[in-house]
């Protein structure tokens, strides 16, 4: 029987996947130390996504024989821990109350008292990061229309990032000392800052846990998303989720050819700063309201102003696109061939991905 079960909820764009990405590549120190995230028989590191698809119904393209059950068989791992358990997963943020109320059942009836943690990021870049996942499957929105419908109320993705909703939904009947919230600090801090604080809201040993990520989400600037417009106008559904497609314009287009070209991050502009932060600050007054623990600094979660040299990123320079588009080609072309990539490269490129 586990003694603790720390359930990450999200938010999504909140540094999820670098720290899933730790914990799966620690795995096996972490239960020397009495610490279980479980990734199955077979060191499976879908599982916990397999398991947040299952308890909210989504699908994402996956064989369908692979969901069915599988929050159930994460919870029957759960219950052989010995000590504490983590699970993770960021689409559980978009869990409907009957739903988490579910899943905070069944953790409970492993005899394990149960937390919840949820990291929090603010919202500018939240929002330029999720509508650059967007792209990576197959959507075609401006970021001036995906922001409008953010605005308007209309954006499940900002619901789901939004702790006075998400919170709401998971914090029901728990005692408020197992709520916690971790921030993800500003950018240009410590990278390993977001793993601390979240080593301390499920109270782990940095050093239980030295190894780095694995994996983290590819990010591109203003040319490299024109570039993943155009092809998703041009080849349809087959890039959506599940599509044929999808793997190689996530995988190959977008990982291997446009991210580590490191353009300048795309950002919000002066004319939705004052909506965002204004948000943002209801945020932070919400959170002090509550008696949760906050593992970072909520002043974290308001937003820096734009800078002066900003660029409208739905209208980068046709000349820059035109040089992205050509490097896709190049690294496509490479692997047609199956050739490597140089490794001068190969170099450049793991070193932009350990930096992001």
């Amino acid at each position: 029987m586990p003694r603790r079960v720390f359930l990450h909820v999200g938010a999504p764009k909140s540094g999820t996947t670098y720290l899933q990405s730790r914990l799966h590549a620690n795995r096996h120190a972490l239960r020397r130390h009495g610490v279980l995230y479980p990734t199955g028989w077979l060191g499976e590191p879908r599982l916990h996504y397999w398991a947040a698809l299952d308890v909210t119904g989504a699908h994402h393209g996956v064989d369908h024989r692979r969901l069915h059950g599988a929050w159930d068989r994460l919870v029957r791992h759960a219950r052989r821990a010995r000590g504490d358990v983590v699970v993770s997963h960021e689409l559980l943020a978009r869990a409907e109350p009957e739903q988490a109320a579910r899943v905070l059942a069944d953790l409970a009836a492993t005899g394990a008292e149960v937390h919840v943690v949820l990291t929090v990021r603010d919202p500018a870049r939240g929002l330029a990061s999720g509508w650059q996942e967007t792209l990576k499957f197959g959507a075609r929105t401006t970021l001036r229309a995906y922001l409008d419908r953010a605005r308007a109320g209309r954006s499940t993705f900002l619901r789901s990032m939004d702790p006075t909703h998400v919170l709401t939904v998971w914090a029901e009947g728990l005692p408020a000392p197992r709520v916690h919230v971790v921030t993800a600090p500003p950018a240009g801090g410590p990278r390993d800052a977001l793993w601390f604080r979240f080593l301390d809201a499920i109270e782990v040993d940095p050093a239980w846990a030295p190894r780095d990520a694995e994996r983290v989400n590819a990010s591109v600037g203003a040319p490299e998303a024109q570039v993943l417009r155009g092809l998703n106008r041009r080849l349809g559904d087959d890039v959506r989720r599940g599509g044929a497609l999808s793997p190689i314009v996530d995988g190959i287009v977008a990982g291997d050819a446009l991210a580590p070209r490191r353009s300048t991050p795309i950002a919000l502009g002066p004319d939705d700063h004052p909506w965002v932060a204004e948000l943002s600050a209801s945020w932070v007054a919400w959170l002090r309201g509550q008696e949760v623990t906050v593992h970072g600094d909520l002043d974290d979660l308001l937003p820096a102003p734009p800078d002066d040299d900003w660029a409208d990123p739905d209208k980068p320079r046709q000349r820059d696109v035109t040089a992205a588009a050509l490097d896709t080609v190049g690294v496509l072309l490479a692997e047609v061939a199956g050739r490597p990539l140089p490794w001068r490269e190969r170099g450049r490129r793991a070193l932009a991905r350990l930096r992001r």
